[in-house]
């Protein structure tokens, strides 16, 4: 049975600049070369990384982090966003938040922290509305990201182990194929893009369970 601990603030810190360098490459909008640190004031922030307003912000850290804090306390945390900081955040969601300790299970006898970290991994991703009911350990990290609603929700999940995983995600080359529909388009062809991600080393869903499990024995915290 796993159990829960909190996080620090500094921890949730170092969340957000994960998700930041993961995410930023594939946002135009958003400031790549942009630090985050405690000191940074929530405007700041929230225009660097071309975040939503604070209210659908506060409905979003209520369902990535598993708590139910009310608009009228967000409000007061992050707002007025001219004086309060990204500490400040990360203060608050290290006293109301917690972290999930994966514990193994017993399988024909044997105790498996990877079974018990896949099947909470998978639990979480269906509680934040994804279709799992096909994923295995053995699928693909670019095909389950094929599927645009499921990054964000993986990103998080992810990140939320307060290890680095991913080196980097990139898109892999582009594929393209001609569809001559018109006559038009046996002069200029129309090309047909197709762009999935990928996560370098890590192919499988059992690959990523693995860099979790071993990186958080090395420690290598995010």
């Amino acid at each position: 049975m796993n159990c829960k601990t909190r996080y620090n603030s500094d921890e949730i810190l170092e969340i957000f600049k994960e998700q930041h360098r993961l995410c930023a490459p594939f946002d135009g909008m958003v400031d790549a070369s942009f630090i985050l640190t405690k000191n940074t004031f929530i405007w700041e922030w929230r225009d660097a990384l071309d975040l939503v307003n604070w209210k659908k912000l506060a409905q979003f850290f209520n369902k990535e982090f598993r708590i139910e804090e009310s608009l009228e306390t967000w409000n007061s945390i992050l707002n007025p966003d001219d004086k309060r900081t990204l500490g400040d955040l990360c203060d608050f969601i290290a006293k109301v938040a917690e972290k999930e300790i994966v514990n193994p299970i017993k399988i024909l006898g044997d105790e498996c922290l990877s079974a018990s970290t896949f099947l909470t991994l998978k639990r979480n991703l269906k509680n934040k509305g994804v279709d799992v009911a096909n994923l295995r350990p053995s699928t693909k990290i670019k095909d389950f990201l094929d599927v645009y609603e499921n990054f964000s929700p993986l990103i998080e999940e992810v990140t939320l182990t307060g290890v680095q995983v991913f080196d980097k995600l990139e898109y892999e080359k582009i594929e393209y194929e001609r569809r001559y529909k018109y006559w038009i388009d046996k002069i200029v062809p129309n090309l047909i893009y197709k762009r999935s991600l990928t996560a370098g080393e890590i192919i499988t869903f059992r690959d990523l369970i693995q860099k979790i499990i071993e990186n958080k024995k090395l420690g290598e915290i995010i």
